[in-house]
């Protein structure tokens, strides 16, 4: 933190320990723009300073005011909520430096108690761990809190530890509510209805709370005990006496009858419905609008246990006035789930519509906001079918553009989750604007966990974060997708496209660990929305499709047996998609076809699947794939999103004549590519200008200093090894010169990149997809070619539709396409194949034309009209016996016909 602001927060801790009470709030409210975790932390420091000078009277009573103080900012309504309570354990902590058990035991006492509840309550960092912290500190207060010594104080605690125990994440939730009814049990030895009615009935409430959770025991049991609970609270918790307790626990009361086993279930529902309105009664909308939400949603549960669906559904729409996805996104999440769950059942299918897209807005933000990974994690395991049950509505509703809609939202949550959380900046931002984006980020997630009366800040605060972004898409359109999801209008996106380009997209359904349910190819046209549907048969028998190819190929003792029966196992896959339905729907007039997997479809070279339909696209020859059937080529796109922003920049870009567009290549950086400087040789003899960094030369430290040649590039090259990493994506990588780690015998395991060849990279000084997302400019940038190996892989993880690749980063960075492989392809024939691409990459050729022409004549190709093409090319001697020697080693007539030698290479990108 810089010195201006010190001085401002040291002031402000001035102020507040030397006014009078009456003032804090008021010196609080003038300042909430200070109240930060920087306050927190440096309060923490400064307090500690400032009790190592004082005499003992003196730090006394400065302990003192800290404890005050905590009590004052713990209860403060305004400002960050998560930062109020990073700041009272601040306060409590130092003053622990003062309070110790030896010499003051009761002060200690009451800072641990306390210091449990504000770890308890804390927003900030692991909850888990939270919880633990907090147990800890109610465990040391009960060393001075003793029930003999202090029995009121000994019982408050006694709570805490309830509560505490209820809320664990750790250990067995079992024995966790054991725990917590014993301690709740014996708080009311001493907190009887007598002597402290009101704690006897809150700890009645919290104790009915805890049986009705309860795992051991007879269920049905252990739900009347919490129904007598609640009842016995509501002696005490009267509505005239205190109606918000008593609406609380009308609430808690209602959700023990809906699931009350014994005795009549219609009555259980009667009396659920009955509760729930009485809590209406305090709950009103205008005075507490969450409560009031919560409780419209139950009575939507009680009526759908009854039958009554439209009531149902009005109770669940009613809720869903108040629970909000950008406000209360896990409050909205649950309940427009069960919405759209509910009008699924029941055929309605626009109600489904409308209770799934906003689950899905809830799911979205909720991610967003959320600290913890493992929270994360469960939202990503307990809402991946909503994607799907959205898409299938639609689809039953005859809405197959939301239902595209909706797969394109589906691909692009992972992709804003990744970088929201690797606080990626916009490339043209200056260093106050990087400032001010992070200090509204922050802003944002701790509103998002404070109370109700922070709404309006909250809004305002999102306001302002849409205007930044707003300004940040006019200069750097591609920054946007990376921070919010941004769903795509496909009926406008339609009109973008020609009348002879088609686009196939799949859904392939059941992730997420589930069983196989079903998928969807859409063919869309300019004008056209066609589907074809897959049962969920066909997907089961693409998943054992799948696994069996990639542990073929996996498995480096049966890469022979993959590479043996690769045509068979593309012959198979055209079956199971039905390739020939698809090309059959795809009108004879188009000539350009766009590819856009689905999960594990991008591993798989879809463009070579061959079909044998006859007429139209396939006319009559038996070896029909479907690169042979589209004059204008077969290429890939991630995403539509990302295919519509690559589009947009042809209205801006123009290129250099063909004579002044230069190369920029990595040559070989390991050493162990022996066809790459032939190959790097040959393709720079077709540009004017060429920057090429060769062997050893191209290092870490070397590419950052040619950056700016990178940048002025129209053609970039890299002929290396890549490296996707399925657990960190953007730890995927291009390995460069001196990033080999030889000593693999190192405990450093998580430094390291595993290349196939089991060989580590260092990340470090390797080119990082995270560094091409975040750092490189290529807007002038026609083509990336990545002549490596496995440079066009994605993450076919199940719990995410993830498209994040190295095609995916250098299409954001701003090429405008991108050429990779998708697997490890002969070296030699890689080399042949590049420079052919190369030799047809014209001025007016798209690169997949150019591409699927090299990939064609290399399937025809014999030998002596290879050995007569080489001899064209003016090989020096060594490269000319390395041809020869390959040529002598190959007994085919048609040395690159099989597909392991040209089926990998695909063009992504417009």
């Amino acid at each position: 933190m810089n010195e201006k602001r010190r001085e401002s927060y040291l002031t402000l801790i001035q102020s507040l320990l030397t006014c009078p009470s009456d003032e804090e709030i008021t010196i609080l409210q003038n300042n909430l723009e200070l109240l930060d975790d920087g306050f927190a932390q440096y309060l923490r420091e400064s307090a500690t300073q400032t009790l190592a000078e004082m005499e003992s009277e003196e730090a006394y009573n400065f302990a003192g005011n800290l404890y005050n103080f905590n009590i004052t900012i713990s209860s403060f309504p305004l400002g960050s909520r998560a930062a109020n309570i990073e700041i009272a354990i601040a306060c409590l902590e130092v003053g622990l430096i003062i309070f110790t058990r030896e010499a003051y035991p009761k002060n200690w006492g009451y800072n641990q108690n306390s210091l449990g509840i504000k770890y308890s309550d804390r927003i900030k960092e692991d909850r888990a761990e939270n919880i633990e912290r907090a147990i800890a500190c109610y465990d040391l207060a009960l060393l001075v809190r003793t029930r003999a010594t202090f029995p009121q104080d000994w019982a408050d605690t006694q709570i805490c530890l309830g509560s505490a125990y209820s809320d664990r994440i750790k250990g067995d939730r079992g024995e966790n509510l054991e725990r917590a009814i014993a301690f709740y049990e014996a708080a009311l030895e001493v907190h009887t209805r007598q002597a402290f009615p009101e704690r006897w009935a809150m700890t009645q409430n919290n104790l009915a709370n805890a049986y009705s959770h309860r795992i051991r025991g007879d269920r049905g049991e252990n739900i009347e005990k919490a129904i007598e609970c609640y009842e016995a609270a509501l002696e005490v918790r009267t509505r005239q006496a205190l109606p918000q307790d008593w609406a609380t626990t009308q609430n808690n009361l209602a959700a023990a009858y809906s699931n009350r086993i014994r005795e009549d279930r219609a009555e259980n529902i009667e009396r659920a419905i009955k509760c729930s309105e009485a809590a209406l009664e305090v709950y009103t909308r205008p005075a507490l609008p969450q409560d009031w939400a919560m409780t419209q949603e139950n009575l939507a549960y009680a009526y759908q246990e009854k039958g009554l669906i439209p009531e149902a559904i009005k109770y669940f729409k009613l809720s869903l006035e108040i629970l909000k996805p950008d406000t209360l996104p896990l409050s909205c999440l649950k309940a427009a789930r069960s919405l759209g769950d509910l009008a699924l059942a029941v055929n309605l299918w626009e109600t489904a519509i409308l209770g799934y897209e906003k689950a899905i807005e809830a799911v979205e933000q909720s991610r967003e906001w959320i600290a913890s990974e493992n929270r994360k994690r469960e939202i990503i395991e307990e809402n991946l079918n909503i994607y799907e049950k959205m898409i299938q509505s639609c689809i039953n509703h005859h809405q197959y553009h939301k239902a595209i809609q909706t797969i394109e939202r589906s691909k692009s949550r992972y992709l804003v989750e990744l970088f929201t959380n690797s606080e990626i900046y916009p490339k043209t931002a200056t260093a106050t604007e990087k400032q001010q984006l992070q200090n509204l980020r922050r802003q944002i997630i701790s509103l998002q966990q404070s109370p109700q009366q922070q709404q309006d800040n909250l809004a305002t605060a999102l306001q302002q974060l849409e205007q930044y972004l707003e300004i940040f898409k006019q200069r750097e359109p591609e920054f946007k997708l990376t921070q919010k999801i941004q769903p795509i209008d496909i009926p406008e996106f339609q009109k973008t496209l020609d009348t002879e380009t088609a686009i196939v997209e799949w859904y392939i359904g059941g992730h997420g660990g589930t069983a196989p349910t079903g998928g969807f190819a859409f063919i869309i046209t300019h004008n056209n929305i066609e589907l074809i549907t897959y049962t969920t048969t066909e997907i089961a028998e693409l998943e054992t499709w799948k696994n069996d190819y990639l542990n073929e190929y996996r498995d480096k003792d049966k890469q022979k047996i993959w590479q043996h029966t690769l045509s068979e196992k593309l012959h198979k896959l055209s079956e199971i998609l039905r390739v020939n339905e698809i090309v059959a729907t795809i009108p004879n007039h188009c000539r350009q076809l766009i590819l856009i997997p689905h999960r594990y479809l991008h591993l798989f070279p879809l463009h070579a699947l061959p079909f044998t339909l006859e007429g139209g696209h396939g006319g009559t020859a038996p070896t029909k794939y479907l690169l042979d059937c589209f004059p204008d080529g077969v290429k890939y796109a991630p995403s539509l999103q990302l295919l519509e922003l690559v589009q947009n920049r042809i209205k801006t870009r123009t290129s250099p004549a063909p004579e002044l567009q230069p190369l920029f290549a990595i040559q070989n950086p390991t050493e162990d590519l022996s066809n790459a400087d032939m190959e790097v040789q040959i393709i720079k003899q077709r540009f004017d200008t060429h920057d090429i960094l060769i062997k050893q030369q191209a290092t870490k430290i070397a590419f950052n200093e040619n950056l700016k040649n990178l940048s002025n590039a129209s053609y970039i090259h890299f002929s290396c090894h890549g490296v996707f990493n399925f657990d960190y994506p953007l730890l995927s990588l291009l390995a460069l010169a001196d990033s080999i780690e030889e000593n693999n015998e190192t405990d450093a395991e998580s430094r390291y990149v595993t290349m196939r060849s089991g060989r580590k990279a260092i990340p470090e000084k390797c080119l990082t997809l995270r560094e091409i997302f975040a750092d490189l400019e290529l807007s002038k940038c026609n083509l990336v070619t990545l002549s490596a190996c496995e440079t066009g892989l994605t993450s076919s993880t199940e719990m995410t539709d993830e498209y994040i690749g190295l095609p995916s980063g250098f299409l954001y960075a701003g090429s405008m396409n991108v050429v990779s492989t998708l697997w490890s392809v002969d070296d030699f024939a890689t080399a042949i194949l590049m420079i052919k691409f190369y030799q047809e990459l014209l001025p007016k050729v798209s690169v997949a034309v150019a591409l699927n022409a090299a990939q064609n004549w290399m399937r025809a190709v014999t030998k002596e009209d290879f050995g007569v093409w080489v001899k064209s090319l003016n090989l020096d001697k060594k490269s000319g016996q390395s041809v020869e020697l390959w040529l002598v080693s190959s007994l085919e007539e048609r040395p690159f016909s099989h597909p392991k030698y040209w089926a990998a290479f695909c063009a992504t990108g417009y």
